[in-house]
């Protein structure tokens, strides 16, 4: 999710594009990622009474993605993570940003285990090739289970298609539109090498129902869902269905 407080000064044209994306997808998107995200995290985090789950969200944009998982799961625990400084007076004005915490991209300042979920939504391809690896590592050490939405590419249309809504999405916000997405085996080796284990990835993610256009060019295969722990961890048992076996 993009980020407000990306970039503090914004032309004409970054507002135009933030209110034509706010306008034709922004609601939309968030309502149906926020239903995906809290089914699968109703599935894999057990069920314990009293206790809300607590979520990590990284790049967490705006907050309005967590907020709304968090609502559908009846309640959570949320802190929220990404680059960016937030404005004090921001913070003093809007509780919400008091459980934002500013980091570099790859080490996340939380202790060991803190968090049942770390969320990367629509993050991870945004993140420096160099830094990947690192930051899933991180993301390991302080969640007991990682969930990463992302876009999977199948050359050269899926590339650009998905280039042009992420510009569309993240131009007005000083966000980089990254050069190639994943495939499905690169996504599995940068997983192995951060020393993660993928033990659900669902395939096939329609976001777009409600816009003709943008689904008639958007292939729900271009979206998808991975649960990944790190390996050999032992496992807690799930609440229901887990994801869809890799």
């Amino acid at each position: 999710m993009s980020s407000p407080i990306a970039k503090r000064e914004k032309t004409g044209v970054d507002r135009l594009l933030i209110a034509a994306h706010h306008q034709l997808s922004h609601e939309r998107r968030v309502a149906v990622l926020a239903h995906e995200i809290a089914m699968r995290i109703a599935g894999i985090v057990p069920n314990e009474p009293g206790k809300n789950v607590s979520i990590l969200d990284v790049g967490c944009g705006d907050m309005s993605l967590v907020d709304a998982v968090a609502a559908k799961l009846g309640g959570a625990q949320v802190r929220c993570a990404d680059i960016h400084r937030c404005p004090a007076p921001l913070a003093q004005a809007d509780p919400r940003w008091r459980r934002y915490v500013q980091f570099d991209g790859k080490t996340l300042p939380f202790d060991e285990g803190a968090f049942d979920v770390v969320l990367l939504s629509d993050v991870l391809h945004h993140v420096p090739e160099s830094q990947r690896g690192e930051l899933l590592a991180s993301a390991g050490r302080v969640g007991r289970h990682i969930l990463i939405k992302d876009h999977f590419e199948y050359g050269w249309w899926s590339r650009q298609i998905l280039r042009l809504m992420d510009w569309v999405g993240n131009f007005g916000y000083g966000v980089s539109v990254p050069q190639r997405y994943f495939d499905v085996d690169g996504f599995r080796r940068l997983c192995e090498r951060a020393g993660l284990e993928v033990t659900g990835l669902d395939v096939g993610i329609q976001l777009y129902d409600a816009l003709p256009v943008a689904r008639s060019l958007l292939s729900p295969d271009w979206q998808f869902f991975a649960h990944c722990r790190v390996a050999n961890r032992p496992a807690l048992a799930p609440r229901s269905s887990d994801l869809v076996s890799p």
